[in-house]
């Protein structure tokens, strides 16, 4: 109780605990035992975003001592974030079944985040800085993201391959190939 900041609730009934408490005081009861599975469904709903973070480091210690642990979530990124392996099931079927790495390796990407370079006291890229990159061979789309764009690769056309012609085309402080999601 005290690591997950419980400590002076311990003479508390559950009800009178908020949500994210009582999520806490659930991990507790479902690991005190130091069981060999662990079935967690959905544990960060209703926490913060510290409490997330305290709740996914005791997850990981988990893991760590060889607990096996299988979690259901809607959040895709937070199974990208802990899970080793990805099931995804559709209509009781399951449709994925592989490594995040693995499916990341299955999707190639298509999208390249380039940052113009602005000298201080510049003005932020304008509609020419747009039409330039819109003009590259092999660029489909740019959206424009604040100071970035992001370039989408024509179809048959490497992401990989515009960051040369995007770097001859104007001085960049950052271009990168984006991965997609799990979610995406």
């Amino acid at each position: 109780l005290e690591r997950v900041g419980l400590g002076e609730n311990y003479r508390k009934k559950c009800e009178e605990l908020s949500k994210g408490m009582q999520q806490k005081v659930q991990f507790i009861a479902s690991v005190i035992h130091d069981p060999e599975l662990l079935i967690l469904d959905e544990p960060f709903s209703g926490l913060d975003p510290v409490n997330s973070r305290l709740l996914r480091d005791l997850i990981d210690e988990q893991h760590k001592r060889g607990c096996t642990i299988i979690f259901s979530t809607h959040q895709m990124y937070q199974a990208e974030a802990l899970c080793d392996r990805i099931v995804m099931i559709h209509q009781g079927r399951k449709v994925i079944d592989a490594t995040p790495r693995e499916l990341a390796d299955r999707f190639n990407p298509r999208e390249v985040m380039v940052e113009p370079l602005t000298m201080p006291g510049a003005p932020s890229p304008n509609g020419d800085t747009l039409a330039a990159l819109r003009s590259l061979p092999g660029v489909e789309r740019v959206e424009a993201l604040g100071r970035s764009f992001e370039l989408t690769a024509r179809e048959g056309v490497e992401a990989s391959s515009l960051i040369p012609r995007v770097v001859e085309a104007m001085p960049v402080a950052r271009v990168e190939v984006c991965r997609p999601s799990l979610e995406d």
